[in-house]
């Protein structure tokens, strides 16, 4: 700047007059010019360039979780000084689908918000594709193969993994050593499980060996022919009238109706709790089909020894939560950061497990994250028995096609079958319900499994004909 002025002062030395005062006039303008340009930049890096993000998850719902979620916010907004989150307080947790398709039918979707599924948010156009931010995110690729591959609809990604709840089985290793029962362990066979359930029912003790039996067809298919996954899933459809689906309905139906689960007996009373957790909680349930958002309870309220062991066959059952991107969203960049951040990121994750950790609670999901500093961070807020082992082998875990799978609910749950119960009121029912009777004994299940198998495929396929 010295050189520069001196510069200047030498030409107007051998400058006219006239022409210096006309020089000095256009350097002081040259300089009014570069300062108030300065000064524009700095505003707009301050003031203008703010990008607002609204966001919108159910799990603000209760203190605890919205306080969580809130310092994650917080942490997202410190570290990016450009961007605000905003909670978009229209939608409502009451009436979660409704209050998205008002705000979808008014183009005021939120930038990133949780979905009940993706199929059909994605065919009625509301969610971005972010593949293109998909391939440049490493945290993604660090998830396991089977998560990627589920998040994907016809080679498309339309949202990212938040968290995932496991299914399993919680075992009562007191119960079964104190009756002599060789102590199951993540990995058992099918085979071995049933019989163990069978031999840890005693009710003159009394002592019960199952909640219920109906997990076992989401289980069973694949723990004896390994090309199914979640349900009898075989890539295109479930394969319900399988043999493998039909000796899974068999099974459950012998355990329920011959008195080894607690939704099978007919009488209770010698069980004070009166519900089946709470028969587990005091000890005389052998086995307890549940998932990770009873870790909690398990560690807090027991008073044996006990184990997280997943399902027979060396795996557990992934549900996953997802986020997704509105497709009118003006920041997308900015709106796949906030979601990475809240989901599948591995520095997300660990956050969320250290702010958890400092509040004393545990968190209401588990991460996907498989990072190792995640895995270290939430085997120290949750030490549960197995856990680790599940971790593990999550590259195994069957997928539960909830929220994910185009047409899941329809070819599971509410698509009717045209199969009547015993000339009851339910004369058409749907498939989950048809197995449901099958086990309780209303209906004959090898008599109708191809109806089953016919109706839920119908469902998965029409559903995929927006992605084709």
């Amino acid at each position: 700047m010295k050189k520069f002025f001196k510069n200047v002062n030498e030409v107007m030395q051998r400058t006219p007059k006239k022409t210096k005062l006309i020089a000095l006039v256009g350097i002081v303008l040259l300089l009014v010019l570069i300062i108030a340009l300065v000064v524009t930049i700095i505003v707009r890096r301050r003031n203008n360039d703010i990008v607002t993000i609204t966001y919108a998850n159910w799990n603000l719902g209760s203190a605890r979780d919205n306080a969580l979620e809130l310092r994650m916010i917080q942490s997202f907004m410190d570290m990016h000084p450009n961007i605000r989150v905003e909670i978009d307080q229209n939608i409502t947790t009451t009436n979660w689908t409704d209050s998205l398709a008002i705000a979808a039918s008014q183009n005021r979707l939120p930038d990133v918000f949780m979905l009940e599924d993706i199929g059909s948010k994605a065919a009625n156009g509301w969610l971005m594709n972010i593949t293109p931010h998909i391939w440049t995110d490493l945290d993604f690729f660090d998830l396991t193969s089977n998560v990627q591959e589920a998040m994907r609809i016809n080679n498309i990604m339309y949202a990212v993994p938040f968290a995932q709840n496991i299914h399993g089985y919680f075992v009562n290793r007191d119960l079964l050593r104190d009756m002599g029962i060789d102590q199951p362990s993540f990995g058992i066979s099918a085979h071995d499980f049933i019989n163990a359930v069978r031999a840890s029912t005693d009710l003159s003790r009394p002592t019960i060996g199952l909640n219920n039996a109906f997990s076992l067809v989401e289980w069973y298919p694949s723990a004896v022919n390994p090309i199914f996954d979640f349900f009898a899933y075989d890539g295109l459809g479930f394969a319900l009238n399988s043999p493998e689906m039909q000796e899974a309905v068999r099974l459950a139906a012998s355990l329920n109706n011959d008195g080894y689960t607690f939704d099978g007996i007919p009488y209770t009373g010698n069980f004070p709790a009166g519900n089946a957790l709470g028969a587990f909680l005091d000890g005389q349930m052998a086995f307890f089909y549940g998932g990770s958002w009873n870790i909690d309870v398990m560690v807090n309220q027991t008073s044996f020894d006990w184990a997280f062991i997943g399902v027979p066959g060396g795996r557990s059952i992934i549900t996953l939560e997802v986020l997704g991107i509105a497709s009118s969203t003006n920041h997308p960049e900015e709106a796949y950061m906030l979601a990475r951040w809240m989901s599948h990121g591995a520095e997300g994750s660990q956050r969320r497990l250290e702010y958890a950790r400092d509040m004393g609670i545990l968190p209401g999901s588990l991460p996907v994250s498989q990072s190792s500093y995640v895995l270290d961070e939430l085997l120290k807020i949750m030490p549960a028995p197995g856990l680790l082992e599940i971790y593990q082998s999550i590259d195994r875990a069957l997928i539960d096609g909830l929220r994910i799978l185009p047409g899941y609910m329809q070819a599971r749950f509410t698509a009717p079958t045209g199969v009547a119960v015993d000339d009851s009121l339910f004369t058409d029912i749907g498939v989950d319900s048809l197995i449901r009777y099958s086990i309780a004994g209303n209906i004959y299940f090898p008599d109708i499994s191809y109806i089953a198998e016919e109706v839920a495929r119908h469902q998965l396929d029409s559903a995929q004909i927006p992605f084709r």
